[in-house]
């Protein structure tokens, strides 16, 4: 009986140890889709994107990834309490991110929260019409953003999981016109893909 017992308990500890090795050297890839919801200064619409991440689960409750990413929106406002200008503009945002997962727990449902740290580039084109005159307008710039939110994982098959989160985003630098003034912008983003594992 106590043979029995030994022999268990070291089966046991033999396949906690594989788990947690298996943990500690998974990689993964997970593109992702994304809906942007803009910050009411921006007077934007609301829009969309796609990413794509690369990371590894460090242990049973951290992950650490590197994300890429792209999103735009359509700009529409009025200017200087006259109707007949009207300013239509364009944001492509480019940029990436460094995040650090944490999980509740490992199984087929695995909640999280999630910090990230990262730049983005910004490109803004604005095409003005006033007094029957057509103006373009470029600017180019970059920021840092923050992002905190939360998410969950869902095991279908295996090495493939569905994920999604949703994103409070706070960039340093306003995107609706031409301002030389650094400010910070709050939008909301959600995201949804899978990860695989490799």
């Amino acid at each position: 009986m106590f043979f029995y017992n030994l022999r268990t308990a070291i089966f046991a500890g033999l396949s906690l140890v594989s788990a947690n090795v298996f943990a500690e050297n998974a990689f993964y890839v997970a593109p992702f889709g994304s809906y942007l919801h803009t910050d009411g200064a921006t007077k934007a619409h609301d829009g969309f994107g796609t990413g794509l991440a690369i990371g590894k689960e460090l242990n049973t409750n951290f992950n650490v990834e590197v994300r890429g990413f792209w999103q735009g929106y359509d700009n529409d406002y009025s200017c200087c309490n006259k109707p007949n200008i009207n300013m239509k503009g364009d944001s492509q945002l480019t940029g990436g991110t460094l995040d650090v997962q944490y999980f509740f727990m490992r199984d087929t449902f695995s909640p999280y929260v999630v910090a990230a740290v990262g730049g983005m580039n910004t490109d803004y084109k604005l095409q003005t019409n006033a007094l029957g005159k057509s103006v373009n307008y470029q600017k180019n710039t970059t920021s840092f953003i923050f992002e905190t939110g939360l998410g969950a994982t869902y095991d279908i098959i295996e090495n493939i999981k569905l994920r999604g989160d949703i994103r409070y985003r706070l960039n340093t630098f306003p995107t609706n016109v031409g301002s030389q003034e650094y400010g910070v912008f709050n939008n909301l983003t959600v995201n949804f893909g899978f990860m695989s594992a490799f």
